[in-house]
């Protein structure tokens, strides 16, 4: 006589192959209920063949195995190992004697005899721990806790034991997780100041550390580091950093999937790579296989994590996507730089349990730390980049004072200057009095010498009360006030703007006068109102600039209005400068193309 020999919950169970039949499933329906979603409903079935047992496969989502084997059906034989879902089930003679050894030890815990996927028998489960809980560094693995016990830690390379922390019991990871704080991780590996693995020194790993990592991966760890800083240290494009270190992860770790998620502006993950298999894909529009609890969960805990069988967590397996896409054995760690956490990587396989072993998750937290650096670079080179397109940009139109206010604000060029939008502005026009007549007689170095000397003075005069230069009609300076950032005083900044340039005007005035050069005579014309400001003009050339009938009516008060060497203002302007400037009223004006007349003041 037969019997089978496995663990539910830490606790052994024995079935005698005393009935013809015996199924095992999920369901409670079954003789043999085995509760966990890597078993189907109903399984697989144990039938009496002859003198003999054979076990069937009842269409079960993710077979059965004998021995190693995917069968089924075939038959069954003392010191068999059969393998549904999670479950180990040992095949034993029924006085227990014979076979393999008996029972198998519990397969939450992968305790039992079954290739981890490195090669290397997993002679117990990991060092577990808690969320929240300070776990003792690259503790040596010891065997799994049995249901409702706690699990003993014991500290790297040696067996003398610490104390059990309490458990985080709002934690959403339950103890049958690794986990490894990076802030431990980070002083392991001798990251000075945070700066991440490619920063002043990417070999300062402790002696420990380094012997631990040669043990485990040969000489070729440090290979994989080098190759991997060299590839990332001349790569500009972030998808092509995806690439390298998913491309790395798949060649150390043996994983059929592997996920980079971002942060995005509003603080949201999106899923920048997905890798199954051979096949990548950039940005997918699809639902992505992934556990959104095992996502949050280390990045607000600041810690990398190995679960051997997300499946048989406590708590994991309880979320619904973790039972959708069978996340079994998993790694996820933060993309972090310093304090820095930027994205997430994560490896899983949804086919096998006990891929990983405890190093491994230090291992995948330092190609993160490798992956979130050379990230944060481009970034930062891309934004060296941005401000210098918008200061050129900028700079053509606008202060010093109102370059800065767009740089703090972070714009775009485009959204800076480009998108029209409707505000109120004060727009003003200085223009030189009899310039075309001084130019048909004068040289034309002099009158360029002229011209160069009065923009000058006119363009310095703008700026320094935060307005923006428009453009040079000729002889004439358009400038407006209070865009592309709204200026509560932008009245007043315009017309003290005209009065700094006819004062300045005067000083060389009194230059020239001492050289026996005639004065250069302006005159202004100021207004207040709506207008569109943007850039205006065709597929090959755009000027940012205003339009609407306040631009028109300032242009018409400089040239129908002022005299030389006045300053006049419309009746908005004056009301809005509240007399901290002084004038006096001129009187109403019907200018050209207005159907009412125009208030205008002129400064004393």
């Amino acid at each position: 006589m037969l019997e089978l020999r496995f663990y539910v919950d830490g606790e052994e169970k024995k079935v005698s192959l005393s009935r013809d039949e015996v199924r095992f499933g999920r369901s409670g329906d079954n003789e043999v209920v085995l509760p966990d979603y890597s078993v189907s409903r109903h399984h697989a079935m144990v039938r009496r063949h002859g003198s003999g047992f054979a076990i069937e496969d009842l269409r079960s989502t993710n077979g059965v195995f004998v021995n190693g084997q995917n069968i089924q059906h075939g038959p069954l034989h003392a010191g068999d190992l059969i393998k549904i879902g999670v479950f180990e089930i040992r095949v034993v003679p029924a006085d227990g004697r014979g076979g393999q050894g008996g029972a198998s030890a519990d397969p939450r815990g992968m305790a039992g005899h079954e290739q981890d996927g490195h090669g290397q028998g997993m002679a117990g489960g990991g060092h577990v721990a808690a969320f929240g809980s300070q776990s003792s560094p690259n503790a040596m693995p010891v065997p799994p806790p049995a249901a409702g016990q706690s699990s003993p830690l014991a500290p790297s390379w040696s067996t003398a034991p610490t104390p059990q922390p309490e458990p985080a019991t709002d934690s959403a990871i339950s103890n049958a997780t690794i986990v490894r704080s990076l802030k431990d991780l980070s002083a392991e590996l001798g990251l000075i100041d945070g700066g991440g693995a490619l920063g002043r020194d990417s070999t300062a790993i402790r002696k420990s550390k380094r012997e631990e990592l040669d043990d485990i991966y040969g000489s070729r760890f440090f290979g994989l580091l080098s190759r991997l800083a060299r590839m990332l240290i001349a790569t500009e494009s972030d998808d092509e950093i995806f690439s390298h270190v998913m491309d790395i992860a798949f060649e150390v770790f043996p994983v059929d999937r592997g996920f980079i998620l971002l942060r995005d502006d509003e603080e949201q993950l999106v899923c920048e790579l997905v890798r199954v298999n051979d096949k990548t894909d950039f940005r997918p529009q699809s639902e992505v296989p992934i556990s959104k609890t095992m996502l949050e969960s280390v990045m607000k805990e600041r810690v990398a994590l190995l679960t051997y069988d997300a499946l048989s967590d406590q708590r994991l397996a309880g979320t619904e996507s973790v039972r959708i896409h069978q996340i079994r054995a998993a790694m996820c760690t933060p993309l972090w730089s310093g304090e820095k956490i930027i994205g997430v990587l994560q490896l899983d396989t949804p086919h096998h349990t006990g891929s990983f072993k405890e190093p491994d998750v230090d291992l995948l937290a330092m190609l993160a730390n490798y992956c979130a650096v050379a990230i944060e670079r481009n970034r930062n080179a891309r934004d060296a980049e941005f401000q210098r397109e918008v200061r050129n940009r900028l700079q053509r139109y606008h202060s010093p004072s109102v370059i800065e206010e767009v740089m703090q604000e972070g714009a775009s060029p485009e959204e800076a200057l480009q998108r029209l939008k409707r505000a109120e502005v004060t727009v003003m026009f200085a223009d030189i009095v009899g310039f075309t007549a001084y130019s048909e007689n004068a040289d034309p170095q002099d009158v360029a010498e002229l011209m160069e000397r009065y923009f000058t003075f006119a363009v310095e005069a703008i700026f320094q009360y935060g307005g923006t230069l428009d453009k040079f009609i000729g002889d004439c300076v358009m400038a407006f006030f209070g865009a592309p950032f709204a200026q509560k005083d932008h009245a007043y900044r315009a017309v003290a703007s005209a009065k700094k340039i006819r004062d300045d005007l005067a000083d060389w005035n009194r230059e020239r006068a001492e050289q026996g050069l005639p004065p250069v005579n302006i005159r202004s014309g100021i207004n207040t109102g709506p207008v569109v400001v943007g850039d205006i003009g065709s597929n090959r050339r755009v000027d940012y600039t205003v339009l609407g009938n306040t631009v028109n009516v300032a242009a018409r008060l400089e040239e129908k209005v002022a005299s030389p060497g006045d300053v006049v203002i419309g009746e908005v302007t004056f009301q809005q400068l509240q007399g901290r400037i002084p004038t006096e009223p001129l009187g109403g004006f019907q200018l050209k193309g207005l159907s009412r007349q125009v208030q205008a003041h002129r400064l004393l």
